[in-house]
């Protein structure tokens, strides 16, 4: 009985060991990614910005209340704007240099692709991964007429 007892401690200390190895090996794992990660930009961003702000379609004019923007890696660009309707327009953007708090932007469609010409800023707060404005002026091609967005994120 004694022996056997002698038998199974050993066991559960073999099988001890073998779990604070895994544990150990698990946490160094989850830490080296973490860095590698940490040193990595992500170059994409998806923010919103609740705010004030106005769209002007022609001669009407809409107030807008927030904004959801949607940067890609592959440098295209979704905004969608939440007014009494809500506006949905593409485009690209790039930003200058890592140190700028702006981002240009070009729009190049809304509903239809292509429909749109112009573009504006993307103005983001100190952390770069928040919205602090917005503004933009485009010319629908088929109606003529101008569209100009102001926004202020509060």
């Amino acid at each position: 009985m004694v022996a056997r007892q002698k038998v199974l401690k050993g066991v559960a200390m073999q099988i001890n060991r073998n779990h604070q190895r895994l544990a150990f090996l698990g946490l160094g794992l989850i830490l080296a990614l973490a860095g590698v990660a940490a040193g990595q930009e992500n170059k994409s961003l998806v923010a919103t910005a609740n705010g004030e702000g106005t769209i002007k379609l022609g001669k009407e004019e809409f107030k807008i209340y927030t904004v959801v923007v949607k940067l890609f890696e592959d440098n295209k660009a979704e905004f969608n704007l939440v007014s009494d309707i809500s506006i949905f327009v593409h485009g690209t953007w790039s930003r200058g240099s890592e140190a700028d708090k702006s981002i240009d932007i070009k729009i190049t469609g809304g509903s239809v692709d292509g429909n749109l010409d112009g573009g504006g800023k993307l103005l983001l707060k100190d952390d770069r991964r928040s919205i602090a404005g917005l503004n933009f002026q485009v010319v629908n091609k088929t109606t003529k007429k101008p569209i100009t967005v102001d926004f202020v994120a509060k």
